[in-house]
């Protein structure tokens, strides 16, 4: 049987992460120290999934190419966003990057359009989906982090009929320590005054590629993205 992460071992892994954000927050006083603060916390959830148990991570059928979870709506705070923000500012040509705000403004505008409810049920390529893989890997959210399956197939299913119930493919014993660390984050966050309002990524991510303001907003405290990119349902 998969080893089991016991739920001291849960709440040690949540205080730990509070902590160590925390204290990486309190020195950020500019928009750069605040990505660090940010890559370590992102580290961390790396670091809980590289240290699970071999018997465990050999039930994950995630494999390069599989992309079926890269076509789903994708709920973040706005941390996330201005991670991915700055992977992409960073890493990307001057062409890249305009041909992906122009896929971001095309799923922002499909995005709008969609009825109460729809939303959840939809199913297209992410707007950073290339050749099958994730274009900003190391800059990805935290649910793409946390998000693994032992059912491949499965997944498939669910991305062609939303209907699919895919949470029985989840890994429990993978999916408790990464989202202990994912909760730790967001704890820290919320408890430093930072924006804890739920975004759909490719709306909250465009704007920030397109609206300088929204970061000096976030770092004031203050909500970081018009209302137009939350997460509705």
């Amino acid at each position: 049987m998969p080893a089991r992460t016991s739920v001291a071992q849960r709440f040690e892994m949540f205080d730990h992460t509070v902590a160590g954000m925390e204290e990486h927050l309190f020195k950020a006083r500019a928009s750069a120290e605040m990505m660090t603060a940010l890559r370590w916390g992102l580290d961390e959830l790396d670091r809980a999934y590289a240290e699970t148990p071999a018997r465990v991570l050999s039930t994950v059928a995630c494999r390069s190419g599989c992309a079926s979870c890269c076509h789903v709506p994708v709920d973040v705070q706005a941390h996330e966003v201005f991670f991915a923000a700055d992977h992409i500012q960073v890493h990307f040509s001057p062409a890249a990057l305009t041909a992906v705000i122009a896929r971001l403004a095309r799923h922002r505008a499909r995005i709008a359009a969609f009825a109460e409810g729809e939303r959840p049920r939809s199913r297209q390529p992410c707007a950073l989906l290339r050749a099958g893989a994730c274009s900003i890997y190391e800059g990805r959210p935290e649910t793409c982090r946390s998000h693994h399956s032992s059912d491949a197939a499965l997944c498939a299913a669910n991305e062609a009929d939303a209907s699919v119930n895919v949470t029985k493919a989840y890994v429990p014993a993978l999916r408790a320590r990464m989202f202990a660390v994912m909760m730790g984050i967001d704890e820290a966050m919320e408890a430093c005054g930072y924006d804890e309002r739920c975004y759909d990524f490719g709306s909250a991510l465009h704007e920030a590629l397109t609206n300088s303001r929204c970061l000096t907003r976030w770092l004031r405290r203050s909500p970081a993205f018009p209302d137009n990119c939350l997460a509705g349902g």
